[in-house]
């Protein structure tokens, strides 16, 4: 499938690509890195690093939704690289997804993950200002990254600070299409469970349980293989009185 993002004045063509598949280690003198194949092409996800970086890495024994947009420019560990990328990790264990490729001499890992260009999207939070949010999450998960985690303190702070009268929880569940036209949709309870852990953790951190208002939203938007990952998401919203 094939995006248009815009930069300024300039039109860049991308491809999306959606799939599902064993994610492989490569290992290299620094760090590990992270590929996947699709349709006999290696893809480039991201390096092994710390729960401070966007990239979270999938895991081995496990199959992993990958998706993300082909980026310009060489390899990278020997992939073709995809920026932005997103990977979601399934529960289920598959102990197929073994795959270690050894070190060689002519691949390296880059010393530093990229750092997002313009438009771009970052994985985890989207600030619309220092009063809303918007929190995003691995497919069929509730799992909060450290970002997200941070995020929510930082809202917590900014209702206190401010001395508003609520902050307005609203959670959405989403549904991804493939590549290859399938399309998976996340399980029915995923959004209520993300808004609750958020939820006990504003509460946690001294925000009251009646100024915390839940909405769960059931529906499921239409899957279009690009936006997919930005539907699965929880919003956070400071009112004043």
């Amino acid at each position: 499938m094939i995006s248009v993002l815009l930069f300024g004045a300039a039109q860049l063509y991308a491809e999306n690509l959606s799939f599902v598949t064993c994610p492989i280690v490569r290992d290299t003198k620094t760090v590990p890195c992270w590929l996947a194949e699709y349709k006999g092409e290696t893809y480039y996800l991201g390096n092994q690093g710390g729960v401070a970086q966007d990239f979270y890495p999938p895991q081995l024994n496990h199959e992993v939704l990958v998706e993300g947009v082909v980026a310009a420019g060489p390899r990278v560990c020997g992939g073709i690289p995809l920026r932005p990328v997103k990977t979601s990790v399934f529960l289920e264990i598959n102990r197929a997804c073994n795959t270690i490729l050894p070190a060689e001499d002519a691949i390296e890992a880059p010393q530093s993950p990229p750092r997002p260009a313009i438009g771009e999207a970052e994985s985890w939070v989207r600030w619309d200002g220092p009063a809303n949010s918007t929190l995003y999450f691995d497919f069929d998960n509730d799992f909060l990254s450290l970002h997200s985690s941070t995020a929510i303190q930082t809202m917590a702070q900014y209702f206190q600070q401010s001395k508003a009268s609520e902050i307005q929880i609203a959670a959405f569940r989403g549904s991804s299409k493939l590549s290859n036209g399938e399309v998976l949709t996340e399980h029915r309870n995923i959004a209520s469970a993300r808004a609750a852990k958020v939820r006990d953790i504003l509460i946690g951190l001294g925000v009251p349980s009646a100024a915390v208002k839940v909405q769960v939203l059931g529906e499921v938007r239409t899957p279009d293989g690009m936006n997919d990952p930005w539907s699965r998401k929880v919003t956070l919203s400071v009112k004043k009185q």
